[in-house]
Order: C-alpha cells, then structure tokens, then sequence
C-alpha cells in the first residue's frame, strides 16, 4: 500500500479504537498485564542471578575459595550437599599450612571461619551478626575495601590480640556519632578494640552485606575452639589465570589430602565466575518453567482481542461494504483490521512495559531489591505484543475481508 493508504489506514483504525473507549481500554488490560508479567519475570530472575553471584561469592577476580562442600557442586541437589557436608573431612589450619608449603611464594594463601554472635556496646546490642575468623591477608583475597582505620595484621593474629575490624552497619549503630577506631564493643562475653572499619556494600533482597565483624583467626579458634569447625581457603597468584590456579590448587589439596588417582574430591573450588555460571544455569532452569506459564497471560489477552475484534467486524459491517463498494479490496480490508489489532496490542506492550519499569524502579528504590530489566526483556515485549496482535487478529480480519459486499451494504450495522 502507498502512503497516503498507510496514514488513512493508520486514521481509520486509531478512530475506530477511540471510538469505543471502554471495550478498548478493557482489552488494553489483559495485554498490560500480560506483558508486564513477562518483564517483571525477567527483572526478577536478572536479579536473582545477580543476587546470587554478589552473596554467595563476594571474592575478588581471580581468586579461589575452597570449601568442604560448594552447593553449586551438586546442581541444586540439597541433600547431596548435606551429606557432603557431613561425610567429608573439615579444612583445618594444617590443611592451610600444607596448602601455603606445596603453593610456595608465588601463590596469595589465607583462611576465614564465620560465626554469629551477639555485638554490644553500652545498652546498645546487635544480634544475628557474623563473626570471622580472617587471616590478614583476606582484605587481598577478598572483594571488600577498607573506610578507615588499619585491618588487622600478622602480630595481632600471632599473639590472638583482642582486635577486630567492623562492618559499616555495625559502626553506624554502636557509633552513630564518633568514630569507633580506639573505641570498644563486647563480642559474646569478651572485650575487642576497633581499629577498623570497612566500606559499605549495601543491601541486597533486604539482606545487609555490612553486618559483620571481623577478628584475628587465632583470637577466633582460642575464643571459640576449632572442633567440628572447617575453614574455608582463599587463594591467588598475580602471575597466573584463573584457571591454572584452579589446576594448581586442585593438585596440591588432593596431594594434602592423600587422594588417589581414581579417588573423588573431598572439597569444592569456587570463584567468582563459577558462581556466576551456576546461578546463569539456576535462572536459565526457572525461565524455562516460567516463561511458558506467563504465555498463559498472554494468550487470554489475545483470544479476549480476537472476540473485541469479531464484535467490531459484525458492528461494521455496513462500513466494509461501503469500502468495498468504492473499491477496496479484499487484501486492503483485512491490513486494515489486522493494523487495528496490532495498534491494540502494540500500546498494551508499551503500557506494560512501562508499568513494569516503573515498578522495577520503585522497588530498587524503596526496598533496594537488586532488580535490573535487560535490554532483550524490552524487545521481547514490543515483539511479543505486535505478534499477539497479528496472530489473534488474522481470524477478524479474514472475516472482515471475506464479507460479500452486496450483504454488507444491506446490513444494519
């Protein structure tokens, strides 16, 4: 069709849609509704995926951790993982000194053991905090950043000093107004001076990243012993990938521990791009689920389209016969109404996507929820939508071009 055909399409359908304000603001909903379902989903497993890769690891580029037992080992599989748990053998700090003697100097190796203890100072007391246990060199291996203050250091871990290095949470509430460097707070029953505090992190799903202390590892095990406890190892080399590191690592600990050649791992390695890669495979797994629900919302859009439609056809039928009469053609009448629902259904994708940006944002805002809509979501939609549209709207439209001219001009409607 030539242009001017075009722009008269355009008019006629934007009037027969304005013309009935309620049936199309009502059919506008269930296509609203339906793509803002989608992109929501997206955002939330965009989210997810990033909550996952930002809490689970919190390491730096190229270094690895080494567990008793890492749950994305096992795939999702939540009782493999607790037998692991409890069957394999717990990484002491033998296991830390033989790993630091087979590494050498080439290789960055520290520890870290978590806790949870009440935090008090004066009538002030926070609970539910973690307490970990660090060797010095973790501010290197891990993805944390010091405010101000000094970390701990070798002398305070050799002669367990009562020192520790707190959270941002934790010193916004015990020291809302002075800094807390020299001060100090009770950790469980003993007394700890503060010589540090870290940077924030912020909050992600509500879960704040900053309630946490950290003490010398030697004070850790002396306060609270080493039994039934297992470390978790962080390694790094400046000089290596991430991937010989991994190989490199994977020797030595098997060699620790006396693995034979056609023996299993007792331990698990992560970094921070196998937790990227497992949560990408966990969100690939609930999409696949998902998506095919929300297809649900929009298919009742679509058949709630092609019933607005159907009613429009049988309310203009004197109209088609006039155009026909004046020498449209068959092929003319059904673009037409085919433009009609795609118009519908394209506003109702715009509409849902914007209702849903919007609530991404109110909630990235206002609860800090890490939701994010990616960029493909945005496409999708406005695909999604136009393809409603000629899809629920090719049976109106076929209708409308098959009707005998003659009966459609002696028609009331």
């Amino acid at each position: 069709m030539r242009y001017e055909v075009w722009q008269e399409a355009f008019s006629i359908a934007w009037d027969g849609l304005r013309s009935r304000v309620l049936r199309t603001s009502l059919t506008l909903l269930g296509v609203v509704v339906g793509i803002a379902v989608v992109v929501l989903i997206a955002a939330l497993l965009e989210g997810a995926k990033r909550f996952i890769a930002d809490t689970v690891s919190g390491l730096s580029p190229g270094t690895v951790r080494i567990d008793k037992a890492a749950f994305q080992d096992f795939r999702g599989d939540a009782q493999a993982f607790a037998e692991a748990r409890a069957k394999r053998p717990s990484i002491s700090l033998e296991d830390l000194e033989k790993l630091k003697t087979r590494l050498g100097a080439a290789y960055e190796v520290g520890a870290q053991v978590d806790s949870s203890l009440p935090v008090k100072r004066g009538r002030s007391t926070l609970k539910g905090i973690v307490l970990q246990g660090v060797t010095p060199n973790v501010i290197e291996l891990d993805a944390i950043k010091l405010e101000f203050g000094r970390r701990l250091n070798s002398v305070d871990d050799e002669y367990r000093r009562q020192v520790c290095v707190i959270g941002a949470d934790v010193a916004d509430y015990l020291f809302p107004t002075e800094n807390p460097v020299g001060k100090t707070i009770k950790i469980g029953v003993a007394s700890y001076e503060v010589v540090g505090v870290y940077a924030r992190r912020g909050s992600t799903l509500g879960v704040s990243q900053d309630a946490f202390v950290q003490i010398p590892l030697g004070t850790f095990l002396k306060m609270l012993g080493s039994r039934g406890r297992s470390l978790a190892l962080l390694v790094r080399s400046k000089d290596k990938s991430a991937d010989e590191i991994i190989e490199t690592v994977r020797v030595a600990m098997r060699q620790t521990r006396a693995l034979g050649p056609g023996e299993e791992d007792n331990f698990s390695l992560t970094t921070s791009k196998s937790v990227e890669a497992f949560a990408a495979e966990i969100t690939m797994l609930v999409a696949a689920v998902v998506y095919p629900l929300t297809g649900i919302a929009l298919i009742i859009a679509g058949v709630v389209i092609m019933n607005m439609m159907l009613a429009s056809v049988t309310e203009r039928t004197r109209e088609i016969g006039i155009r026909m009469a004046l020498g449209a053609r068959r092929n003319d009448i059904l673009a037409q109404f085919l433009l009609e629902s795609m118009m519908l259904t394209f506003c109702g994708g715009l509409l849902g996507m914007t209702a849903s940006v919007a609530i991404v944002w109110l909630a990235r805002a206002l609860l800090g929820v890490p939701l994010s809509v990616p960029l493909w979501a945005v496409g999708a939609a406005v695909l999604l939508s136009c393809t409603v549209g000629i899809i629920f709207g090719v049976v109106p439209a076929r209708r409308a071009s098959q009707l005998d001219p003659a009966e459609a001009l002696r028609s009331e409607g």
